[in-house]
């Protein structure tokens, strides 16, 4: 290899580390208004994807890749009118999948911008997100790996040659993703504990199309007052920095509005560990993100959170976990940048 070609390849790798993300439930599934979904939910720091990308002497680097690489992949190279036989990848660290952490959103966006920035191509992460087909119900994955933050989503457009038609999952719908109508970073000292059991994986593919399918749609009485609690406490609690109010309506998202999904776990460790978290005092809102399996624990120092954790191994000694960690909220999105 020459020497122009070695520069060349180096300055051209590129690495990308993603939040993850908490989905605390989508807001209207009822769809009166002409708008379904619209979604609450935070960007933390860890877990996270860290994946590299850099131009390699490979003629075609798909034989070596995954399904899921070699997919986004595809769907950016449709979208963008490009060729990427000659872009090589390597993972660093990931996200579970399917335990609730928004895990194929960010690995699908870290893809993309790798590949939008050795093609040099100027574009935005929403249209990197229409590229990779990520967003199609909730907007919360991302805003979260766009800016970070506290976000609630607009939802989507709905009827008759609308955004979306029908109730369905991200995984199978073509809708954009949702406007960002709120977006705050809140004081430093907020984080979650993360509790994710070694049980089954939350809903995904047929699963999560029936679980739309079965349960919507929501009556529009709910939707009202579960957006009545988002509008008049939960999102005044954010911009006041009053961690109490932020986490019972955290709670009570959780207990008095129906989440799909819930029925596999009415008894074992998620529910054992939710009424652990509710009885805790040093715990002020908790749940579970998007279909589960993990629990997230709102708390406010470093000695909270790892007594919390403490007690958990403590209450639950015979059990595994596949994550037990306290994160505090990502502010700035993911982080890109070019190696050497």
């Amino acid at each position: 290899m020459c020497l122009l070609q070695f520069v060349w390849c180096v300055y051209l790798e590129i690495q990308v580390k993603t939040p993850c993300r908490l989905h605390f439930g989508l807001i209207d599934l009822n769809g009166q208004l002409g708008r379904i979904n619209g979604g609450l939910g935070v960007a933390l720091e860890q877990p996270g994807w860290e994946i590299k990308g850099w131009i390699t002497e490979k003629s075609d680097n798909k034989i070596s890749l995954s399904l899921p690489m070699i997919t986004v992949i595809n769907r950016f190279d449709e979208y963008f009118s490009t060729t990427s036989n000659d872009i090589d990848f390597e993972i660093l660290k990931k996200i579970p999948q399917h335990v609730g952490l928004g895990s194929n959103t960010q690995f699908s966006l870290a893809v993309g911008i790798i590949l939008a920035k050795i093609h040099k191509i100027k574009t935005t992460v929403v249209d990197i997100a229409n590229a990779v087909k990520r967003g199609g119900t909730s907007g919360i994955g991302v805003a979260a790996f766009a800016e970070g933050g506290i976000i609630l989503d607009g939802g989507h457009t709905f009827g008759s040659g609308k955004q979306t038609e029908s109730f369905k999952p991200s995984s199978i719908s073509a809708a954009p993703p949702p406007p960002v109508i709120f977006r705050h970073n809140p004081p430093n000292n907020w984080q979650f504990v993360l509790l994710t059991p070694k049980i089954e994986q939350g809903a995904f593919d047929k699963e999560e199309i029936d679980l739309f399918s079965d349960n919507c749609p929501i009556p529009a009485a709910e939707v009202e007052k579960l957006s009545r609690l988002i509008l008049i406490k939960i999102l005044p609690a954010i911009v006041e920095k009053d961690i109490h109010a932020f986490g019972e309506g955290l709670t009570e998202m959780q207990t008095n509005f129906k989440q799909f999904g819930m029925n596999r776990y009415k008894k074992g460790i998620v529910h054992d560990l939710l009424n652990f978290t509710r009885k805790n005092q040093a715990i002020y809102g908790s749940g579970l993100s998007s279909f589960g399996p993990t629990i997230f624990a709102l708390t406010d120092t470093d000695e909270k959170a790892k007594k919390i954790i403490k007690e958990v191994k403590d209450v639950f000694p015979k059990n595994e976990f596949n994550l037990i960690l306290s994160s505090k909220i990502n502010r700035i999105g993911a982080k890109i940048e070019k190696i050497k």
